[in-house]
């Protein structure tokens, strides 16, 4: 008994030793609540337990420095909260990687370590953050739209010795989804791991930012290389953008993809304007993000749902209208997006009409200490049923 009173002693003595030379700690996290249903199959709107979907997340970080040393680390538990059954049919996060779990364990899902990394300098205006982390490339990015969100284990490097340009390099190794748009509690290799390089340069008024890809294992396991360029200008008030961006695998008989988008936004009366346009061409690989499976893409077409699948698909043309503004404390969103894909192979894609029409409309709203935001979302295709959507999220950040 003493020595085990003695061991919590020396435990706090150098926990507090520690704790005494960090700087800065910040603690930070966030429950979520979300909830979606559709009526698809015929179903009626929010009658089919099997339509509907939920999950209760919450997250736990904390980040702080020893001297030019920085750290940052957070924690991620998801469950139904039992209301699968009731309410919902499932949940939102993939846990089919729990193989050897009970139903209830599958559905609870575990506490795991979502985010754990440190950043460095390593030479004048130089630094490094190496381990999980959230990343926001063209082609490789954290999506935070689902109850859960991907992210990274992964070396960047940062220099910013020249005025407004920024150079970035950075080797990503994993990744926790598993083949699919659904976060996991398991990292694994994201396509054999993936070599990037980009340069970003900003003044008052010219955004122009490159970036390239080897991505190591993707068709019949060969490489592709990725390409990235935006430039984006403010004229009369207006901020305007264009895209080119391309996907080329080297593996024998996969054509390269390569893409265009244009895309305007003017503010005026406190009322956002919108506009976007975006053409792909042939090719074997979607314009979007490869470690969701393409889910969701970076082209300023995408909408809630017809997104990466849609508007980033080879042989797709999109074309999107956005109008944001607030009403008092009330913040209102309505847009349109509207895709046509020549490609019949792509017609009925894995269930997926790729000639698609979609309207949204987006609420969000505090109310005391949470965040709400609803979609109301319809859906309509050229050869199915249309479909509407609704998705309710409720969050505190603490």
């Amino acid at each position: 008994m003493k020595k085990i009173i003695l061991s919590v002693a020396v435990a706090a003595m150098a926990l507090s030793t520690t704790a005494s030379a960090l700087e800065d700690i910040k603690v930070s996290g966030q429950a979520k609540l979300y909830y979606e249903t559709n009526n698809g199959n015929d179903a009626d709107l929010f009658s089919s337990k099997a339509n509907s979907t939920g999950e209760m997340v919450f997250k736990l970080g904390m980040t702080g420095k020893q001297g030019a040393v920085g750290f940052g680390a957070e924690i991620t538990q998801g469950s139904t909260m039992g209301l699968e059954g009731n309410i919902v049919g499932g949940v939102r996060t993939d846990t089919t990687s729990l193989t050897n779990a009970g139903t209830d364990e599958k559905n609870q899902g575990d506490m795991y370590v979502s985010k754990a990394y440190f950043t460095a300098p390593v030479a004048p205006d130089t630094i490094i953050k190496m381990g999980r982390q959230e990343l926001n490339t063209p082609f490789a990015f954290t999506e935070k739209w689902n109850a859960q969100q991907n992210n990274f284990d992964a070396l960047v490097a940062i220099n910013s010795s020249v005025k407004n340009l920024t150079l970035i390099a950075a080797f990503v190794g994993q990744t926790n989804t598993a083949g699919n748009h659904k976060a996991t509690q398991e990292f694994n290799q994201m396509f054999g791991g993936a070599y990037a390089a980009g340069a970003l340069y900003k003044n008052d008024t010219l955004a122009v930012n490159g970036w390239a890809y080897d991505v190591k294992s993707t068709l019949n396991g060969q490489s592709t290389m990725a390409f990235w360029a935006d430039a984006s200008v403010k004229v009369a008030g207006a901020k305007i953008k264009g895209i080119v961006a391309m996907m080329s695998p080297s593996a024998d008989g996969y054509d390269s993809t390569t893409g265009f988008a244009l895309s305007a936004g003017y503010a005026v009366s406190g009322v956002k304007l919108f506009a976007a346009a975006s053409m792909v061409g042939e090719g074997a690989l979607p314009l979007a993000n490869v470690a969701t499976n393409f889910k969701k893409t970076k082209l300023p077409t995408a909408g809630v749902y017809t997104d990466g699948k849609y508007v980033a698909m080879p042989e797709s043309t999109a074309f999107k209208l956005k109008a944001s503004g607030k009403v008092g404390s009330t913040g209102l969103l309505l847009q349109g997006v509207m895709n046509t894909n020549d490609d019949p192979a792509n017609e009925v894609a894995a269930g997926n009409i790729k000639d698609a029409t979609e309207i949204d409309f987006i609420i969000s709203q505090k109310v005391g200490a949470f965040n709400l935001k609803g979609i109301l979302m319809h859906r309509d295709f050229d050869v199915a049923d249309a479909q509407q959507h609704v998705r309710v999220i409720a969050s505190v950040n603490f």
